[in-house]
């Protein structure tokens, strides 16, 4: 599968998303208007939803899809891809797309961890020093990241006030319901407090 983040804005021309991707719409800027076969739903400022089958936006915002591995990028007016990375979930079983909203305060570290699964994360506003795996990135507002859920992970809130971030993740269909998916690498790391706050915006099987 291939997991992608884009920049929509329909200002200058409509976005119409044909069937084959589970996605998740995200209203960064204002509000954005999403209609399918099942109807229509206006998402807020700092709201967002999955959904799959054939979808028509307007507004702008963020979109994360998941679709096949050799699926084209979408390209055009309205949409424009920010970054694109192919997983390959190695747990049994079903799956699942996981959408939600991480919030921290200034001067908050997360404990070394990892996840069970994949995903990509993107922040909505503050700043970021991550450390993922060997490698470390500071991350400012509106940048994005992928994590592969297997390397170890430490993130610094490094900004003034609070960070928040949209995350996208792929993970085990037994977590339904926002049970968590976070994995601390050593006991110790368990004990730390995670100091940080969870907002789900949904979940859909794959």
């Amino acid at each position: 599968m291939r997991l992608t983040v884009y920049d929509f804005d329909t200002t200058a021309s409509e976005l119409t998303l044909e069937a084959g991707g589970t996605r998740f719409v995200y209203a960064v800027a204002g509000p954005v208007r999403l209609t399918s076969p099942r109807g229509e739903t206006v998402l807020g400022l700092d709201e967002g939803c999955l959904a799959n089958g054939s979808l028509r936006l307007a507004g702008a915002g963020w979109l994360f899809d998941l679709v096949e591995r050799d699926a084209p990028l979408m390209t055009g007016d309205a949409i424009d891809p920010v970054l694109s990375y192919v997983i390959a979930p190695d747990f049994a079983g079903s799956w699942m797309l996981r959408a939600d909203r991480v919030a921290s305060n200034p001067g908050a570290r997360t404990p070394l961890h990892g996840h069970r699964g994949p995903g990509i994360r993107r922040l909505v506003k503050g700043r970021i020093r991550a450390t993922i795996g060997d490698n470390l990135e500071r991350i400012a507002a509106g940048q994005a990241w992928f994590e592969t859920g297997k390397d170890w992970v430490v993130g610094e809130n490094i900004s003034d006030g609070e960070n928040v971030f949209v995350r996208v993740m792929v993970l085990p269909a037994e977590l339904e319901g926002g049970q968590s998916s976070f994995v601390p690498a050593t006991p110790e790391e368990a004990a730390r407090p995670r100091a940080v706050n969870y907002r789900l915006f949904g979940e859909l099987r794959v």
